[in-house]
C-alpha cells in the first residue's frame, strides 16, 4: 500500500506565508514613509497664537510645523521668529482683512505668514518653500504666505493685494 505525500501542501502553505508576510512588510514600509517624520525639536506653538486668544496656536497642523522646520534648515533663517501671522480667530481674520475661508482660521490652522525683510530674503523663502513641498504660496512685499490646505488649488502663487500677480512665482 502506498502512502500519500502531503509535501506539496506544506510547500504551498510555506510559500503563501512568505508572500503574505512580504506584502505586509512592504505595505508597512510604504505607509510609514507617507507619514510626516517626527522630529525631536519641540516648537513653542505660542508663536502661532492669534493675538486675541492665548494658546490658540496649539491647533497648528503638525505637518506645517515639520515643513517650516525643513524650510528653516534649508534657508538658515529663523523662520519661527519671523512668523507675523499664524492661527487666526474669525474675529482676528476679519480685522486683518483675511479671506472668509482663510487657511489661517481656526479650526483649519494650516497657514502662516513669514516676515521678509527684503527682496532677496523673500525670494529665497519662496523658492525654498517650493523645494520643501509647499504648494500654495502668497507673495507680498514684506512677507510670504505659506499654507498646506489640500482643499484649495495646488501649485499656485499669488500676490497682494489679493488677485494681483506675484512678484515671483516658483511654479512657472
Amino acid at each position: 500500500m502506498k502512502t500519500k505525500s502531503n509535501t506539496h501542501i506544506y510547500i504551498g502553505i510555506g510559500t503563501l506565508s512568505l508572500v503574505l508576510g512580504g506584502a505586509f512588510v512592504l505595505y508597512r514600509l510604504l505607509n510609514k514613509s507617507k507619514q510626516p517624520k517626527k522630529t525631536s525639536i519641540q516648537i513653542d506653538t505660542s508663536v502661532f497664537d492669534s493675538p486675541d486668544t492665548v494658546g490658540s496656536g496649539a491647533c497648528v497642523d503638525p505637518q506645517l510645523i515639520y515643513m517650516l522646520q525643513q524650510l528653516e534648515q534649508k534657508t538658515g533663517y529663523p523662520i519661527f521668529s519671523w512668523i507675523n501671522s499664524g492661527v487666526r480667530t474669525p474675529y482676528w481674520n476679519r480685522k486683518v482683512g483675511g479671506v472668509s475661508n482663510s487657511s489661517h482660521e481656526i479650526p483649519n490652522c494650516k497657514a502662516v505668514d513669514i516676515k521678509a525683510s527684503n527682496i532677496a530674503v523673500r525670494n529665497k523663502l519662496v523658492y525654498m518653500a517650493r523645494e520643501v513641498g509647499f504648494k500654495r504660496i502668497g507673495v507680498g512685499n514684506t512677507f510670504v504666505h505659506l499654507d498646506i490646505d489640500i482643499n484649495k488649488s495646488q501649485n499656485v502663487a499669488w500676490g497682494y493685494p489679493s488677485g494681483s500677480s506675484p512678484a515671483i512665482n516658483p511654479f512657472v
